[in-house]
């Protein structure tokens, strides 16, 4: 599958991850963008493939990303939104995702929250909604903070916790300051009335963000 993106596709990725964030927090007042300060793509990535090592699935989650250095670049420049969620700039690709030979097959987008002085990361995305059982399907975030050190691989398994239609990590304890997350793995989405109508859409190119917390 091809894992570098056109121009066309990147404006529509854009776009896409714009209307994302209006649909997820509509109702939501929110302030004009702060100031964003950058981070040395190098130090992310390095970050990244040390909290990734041992694990096989997250490793090559990363090296996917790595391979693509624009996308890396494009995800450490996730402008500080006054929200209580801030959108991956870096969206996922899955097997289930929309699209095509132009879009690719666009899946769904990361997200960081912090309501109730609990920091979490979470996902949304189609098809359907997010299934209540998730048995046979896992959903993980590497995280890497870039302001001091901590890292680690956490389990997305807590569904409509905080947001609705997102499914989110427990509260982490990750300090503060910037840090880097990159969600990849699987997960079910309910699309039907019926026990069976399920959906398994598993990510070939995470999602990746950078994020205040």
């Amino acid at each position: 599958m091809k894992q570098r993106f056109t121009v066309r596709r990147r404006i529509a990725v854009a776009l896409t991850s714009a209307a994302a964030a209006t649909t997820l927090f509509t109702g939501t007042a929110a302030a004009a963008p702060a100031a964003q300060p950058t981070a040395d793509p190098g130090a992310a990535a390095s970050g990244l493939r040390a909290a990734a090592a041992g694990n096989a699935d997250a490793e090559a989650a990363i090296e996917r990303l790595i391979a693509s250095p624009q996308d890396v670049a494009k995800g450490l420049g996730t402008p500080v939104l006054t929200l209580p969620g801030q959108i991956f700039p870096v969206p996922a690709y899955s097997d289930t995702g929309q699209g095509g030979q132009v879009l690719g097959q666009l899946y769904g987008s990361g997200v960081a929250t912090n309501m109730n002085n609990e920091f979490r990361f979470g996902f949304f995305g189609g098809p359907g909604s997010i299934a209540e059982n998730q048995a046979g399907a896992e959903l993980n975030v590497v995280w890497y903070s870039l302001a001091n050190g901590t890292s680690g691989i956490t389990r997305l398994d807590q569904n409509n916790k905080v947001v609705p239609t997102v499914i989110s990590t427990a509260p982490l304890n990750v300090g503060k300051g910037m840090v880097v997350g990159a969600v990849y793995g699987s997960l079910w989405h309910k699309v039907g009335p019926k026990a069976e109508d399920v959906v398994k859409s598993t990510i070939w190119m995470p999602s990746m963000g950078m994020v205040m917390s």
